[in-house]
């Protein structure tokens, strides 16, 4: 597809606030870690991963899986001292590549495919955006913080059924690709024009509490998913 190298990139720290603990939470006996390593692996077009953590478990974690691991100093893996550009800005000088894939083992039910997909819409449209998220397609009746509608008339004749609401789109935090020296230069996930890259509906699921964990649990035994199909 290109001569560029691609590189997916895990961030994982141990001192997670809502979730303690959340990357090491396992689905179908696989921690989150190795759940999107493996996943990783299955893809064609992603030639290295490397997982950054200050955490010993999860840097063996990692490195069994398959991943190469780096170890991140413990300022950027606290959410109350560094921002999320800090954070972002430490793992680009921790890692060298041409094309950063930054991906989120909380997000567990991206396939290998839907990855493929993202990385090739993002090499067929450079130079029209200059970089790609993933999101989830939003269809719904808004109101705001002032208990007025956003974006339909509930009093008007006849009720605004969802399907002919506008479109909006929401990140699901799962993909986020652009260059490695771009995202060195802006230090966060994507650039000025993204893609906006719709994943599948059945795919959508971030892990931030533990609700969404049980969620998580629930949806791995509906979808029944095999090594093939993590």
């Amino acid at each position: 597809m290109n001569n560029k190298e691609v590189t997916a990139i895990i961030v994982a720290r141990k001192g997670s606030v809502r979730v303690p603990g959340k990357s090491l939470l396992k689905i179908n006996g696989v921690s989150l870690i190795e759940r999107k390593i493996l996943q990783l692996k299955q893809c064609k077009h992603i030639d290295r991963i490397v997982l950054g953590s200050d955490s010993d478990q999860m840097l063996e974690i990692g490195e069994k899986a398959g991943a190469e691991i780096v170890r991140r100093p413990d300022y950027y893996c606290d959410e109350e001292l560094a921002s999320a550009n800090e954070m972002i800005k430490n793992m680009m000088e921790l890692v060298k590549t041409d094309v950063v894939a930054w991906t989120h083992c909380t997000n567990p039910f991206i396939s290998p495919e839907t990855y493929d997909k993202a990385i090739e819409t993002f090499f067929q449209n450079q130079g029209k955006y200059d970089s790609l998220l993933s999101v989830v397609r939003f269809q719904e009746h808004l109101w705001d913080d002032k208990m007025q509608p956003l974006n339909y008339d509930p009093y008007a004749p006849r009720h605004t059924p969802s399907r002919e609401l506008p479109v909006y789109h929401f990140q699901d935090g799962g993909i986020f690709i652009q260059p490695y020296d771009q995202m060195k230069s802006n230090n966060y996930f994507f650039g000025q024009k993204p893609y906006l890259f719709e994943i599948p509906e059945n795919e959508f699921l971030d892990i931030n509490t533990e609700c969404d964990y049980r969620k998580a649990l629930v949806f791995s035994q509906i979808y029944k998913l095999g090594v093939n199909k993590l």
